[in-house]
């Protein structure tokens, strides 16, 4: 099969180390943009007991992520999740997982982080000024903006992730230092044990810290996005795996300081917890915001607010450059268009794969809109805010379904010690695909798009796929 038109040459070779691939999962768990989004809805199940829970999450995700490292040990390539499985297990199913993650989750993804940082940037400023914007003003800023660093290539981008990043984890910490320093006398070990879940019997405990956890692995989504920069980082066998590793160990160390913060300025009664999540789910400001001014005045609520607005915008910048490496990779092995496998001349990047998946994401931005407005949403405020939680729905179902493929996948190169991880890993998962179908029309949307493509296997790719034993990086 001969080279595409203008992929004569790959994607740039050596072009981040260690900390850029750290930066970068860092960039795509998005921690302020975690917080300010997801501690009500962590806080709304587990109560007092949210540190406990996003400790348990961690935990659980740790053996996620274990079959992530050793995945990425074995089989650098810029379209991971597909060449992972390929690898493993076959490439029927590896196309599956490959279109499952990039086509049904990452590239909805993209338009949900767009539609959140129209969402949370109306928040910020009603924060600020007391006075609500249209977000429909906020949508496309993302959009239009993050095509300039992924386009100019990876390590523009990861620079632009390191900057943004460092100022919203900064911003947390202080916030969570003041908060100690501020409640010395008061601070409880409570949230860490099972009594801050107030539950009455030991069905109810393991509801609400299930709960409770099914909300926080939503925390770390994106951890993953490393592992399609494979083929662009120096000794990508060491630096993808360990980046990947300690961005998500200490993103859950923050996770669980700041989830404490919050719990302990709020409260530790119940009615206390019940009145933060509910001033937290409406479409007022959230209280998460006047948390932060209480301890660094009105120049740290400017401050946070923009380290939201940041935050959301580098996991954009994150997650559209994950996507486009996948489409890359899989137009490669023949089993997309081939000049979605095109790099650009100068800077080595997969444009047109950026400006695909942009498209694609603007689309499904617009289904996500439509989709609200049906469901009775008129304020351009309601209709944000829906269409963002329908968008996350949809796209967090796929993620759940290709990450348990990664796991079963990973079964195949570990020992059996590191398969008792993967267990747990899976279990962790498979729960939080249960308690994730919470539409009939959700389980009919998995159902549909998994039929289809599998037609499309066993139809118009059946040759190419049969040929298909193992897929390699090229240059790797």
């Amino acid at each position: 099969m001969s080279k595409p038109e203008g992929r004569l040459q790959g994607l740039r070779r050596n072009a981040v180390g260690l900390m850029g691939t750290l930066y970068n999962s860092l960039a795509g768990q998005a921690p302020a943009y975690s917080v300010a989004g997801g501690a009500a809805l962590i806080m709304g199940s587990a109560m007092a007991a949210a540190p406990l829970a996003m400790i348990l999450t961690l935990l659980g995700v740790l053996a996620v992520v274990y079959a992530v490292f050793l995945l990425s040990r074995h089989f650098p390539h810029a379209a991971s999740f597909y060449a992972y499985v390929t690898n493993t297990l076959n490439s029927k199913v590896g196309f599956f997982n490959g279109v499952v993650y990039t086509i049904l989750y990452s590239i909805i993804g993209v338009g949900s982080v767009a539609i959140a940082f129209a969402y949370l940037g109306t928040e910020g400023i009603w924060a600020i000024t007391g006075h609500s914007l249209n977000p429909l003003m906020l949508l496309f800023i993302p959009v239009v903006l993050a095509l300039v660093p992924a386009v100019l290539g990876i390590r523009p981008s990861i620079r632009t992730e390191l900057g943004l990043t460092s100022v919203e984890i900064v911003v947390l910490l202080i916030f969570v230092a003041l908060t100690f320093h501020s409640h010395l006398t008061s601070l409880s070990l409570l949230p860490l044990t099972p009594q801050g879940t107030y539950a009455t019997s030991l069905g109810r405990l393991l509801a609400a810290l299930s709960g409770g956890l099914i909300f926080g692995i939503t925390y770390f989504m994106g951890f993953e996005v490393s592992t399609q920069v494979s083929e662009e980082a120096r000794d990508p066998r060491r630096s993808v795996p360990t980046g990947t590793l300690w961005a998500t160990v200490i993103m859950g160390i923050l996770y669980v300081l700041v989830t404490y913060a919050i719990v302990v300025n709020v409260g530790y009664s119940q009615s206390a917890i019940n009145k933060f999540v509910n001033q937290a789910s409406g479409m007022g400001p959230n209280p998460i915001y006047f948390q932060v001014k209480e301890y660094l005045g009105v120049p740290g609520l400017y401050l946070f607010a923009i380290a939201v607005m940041f935050s959301v915008f580098g996991c954009y910048l994150a997650t559209l450059n994950a996507t486009a490496r996948m489409l890359y990779g899989m137009a490669r092995d023949g089993l997309l268009p081939s000049w979605l496998a095109r790099v650009h001349p100068r800077f080595r990047s997969p444009h047109y794969a950026l400006y695909f998946s942009t498209g694609v994401a603007v689309l499904t931005i617009a289904l996500a809109y439509l989709a609200s407005y049906l469901g009775g949403a008129r304020s351009s405020i309601g209709l944000t805010y829906y269409a963002m939680e329908d968008a996350y729905a949809i796209d967090s179902l796929y993620y759940v379904i290709s990450l348990i493929l990664i796991v079963v996948g990973a079964f195949r190169v570990s020992t059996w010690a590191g398969r008792v991880a993967l267990v747990l890993g899976a279990a962790l998962l498979a729960l939080t695909l249960y308690y994730s179908v919470v539409n009939l029309w959700y389980a009919v949307a998995l159902v549909l798009s998994a039929a289809l493509i599998v037609v499309v296997e066993l139809t118009a790719l059946r040759p190419r796929l049969s040929r298909i034993r193992e897929t390699t990086c090229p240059e790797c």
